[in-house]
């Protein structure tokens, strides 16, 4: 059983070349599984105020094809059966029955009273529809090549503007803004992303942004011509890792500036 939600894609939702943003892709997942705790109870809210919070841990998304404004849109989730503290939950989004992009994510429950994890048997989300998880292409656990040569790229802080209800970047900041260093990305599209999420950013933390390009695109993303490793740090410490599949447009497809 999964759960399901329609939308229409905006014109705030898309770059110059009318293809939708990835950190919009991610939006679109994450609030139809936030419909989904709001419909079948407990709410994201009444979670929060019990003082549990879902807190992303890893996710894999795989994007087969590009959505533009006015692209009409069914997005379904569902829960995944639980291991230990871990809560996992995968996403599909279609276009007239065409799916567009999947994704795999693992998520821990942090009691923010106690500062400590919780596990399945205290986190009853058994009234949210449930089915096994997603067998992707791209591995749902990854870690960057040791080898690469890492460069800055630059730095970003976190505004107001940037946080969540936990006062920190909210997750869907982060696929446009490591999207945003990538070389000519105009006239490219995105493919994949994978981001394993370490350490979380306050509101007015400093972010120090890393990245360098493979020598081979990743062999498990069959459409990416390019892969881009990102890594960020929050006071020399790791906040995330991440990998981005990417192919270029065909003429045809590219925007005249």
């Amino acid at each position: 059983m999964r759960y399901t939600e329609n939308y229409e894609i905006t014109c705030h939702d898309v770059d110059v070349n009318n293809n939708i943003k990835p950190s919009l892709i991610l939006r679109y997942m994450q609030e139809t599984a936030n419909h989904h705790m709001r419909d079948r109870k407990p709410s994201y809210t009444e979670l929060f105020s019990e003082g549990k919070s879902f807190i992303l841990t890893r996710i894999t998304i795989e994007i087969y094809a590009q959505l533009h404004q006015f692209d009409k849109i069914q997005v379904q989730t569902w829960r995944c059966p639980e291991k230990g503290a871990t809560f996992i939950r995968c996403y599909e989004i279609s276009r007239g029955g065409e799916i567009i992009a999947r994704a795999y994510s693992v998520w821990a429950v942090a009691n923010r009273r106690t500062g400590k994890l919780c596990k399945a048997s205290e986190v009853d989300i058994s009234n949210y529809e449930t089915e096994e998880p997603l067998e992707l292409r791209l591995p749902t656990r990854f870690r960057l090549p040791k080898d690469l040569a890492m460069e800055k790229a630059g730095e970003k802080t976190v505004f107001y503007s940037d946080v969540d209800m936990n006062v920190h970047m909210n997750n869907t900041q982060y696929p446009d803004m490591l999207w945003n260093f990538i070389p000519d990305v105009m006239e490219k599209e995105v493919t994949s992303v994978n981001i394993r999420f370490m350490k979380e950013a306050p509101l007015g933390s400093q972010l120090e942004i890393y990245m360098a390009k493979t020598a081979e695109p990743m062999p498990e993303d069959e459409r990416a011509e390019e892969t881009y490793c990102f890594m960020s740090k929050i006071n020399g410490e790791v906040n995330v890792e991440a990998e981005f599949g990417m192919k270029r447009l065909a003429p045809e497809e590219e925007k005249e500036v």
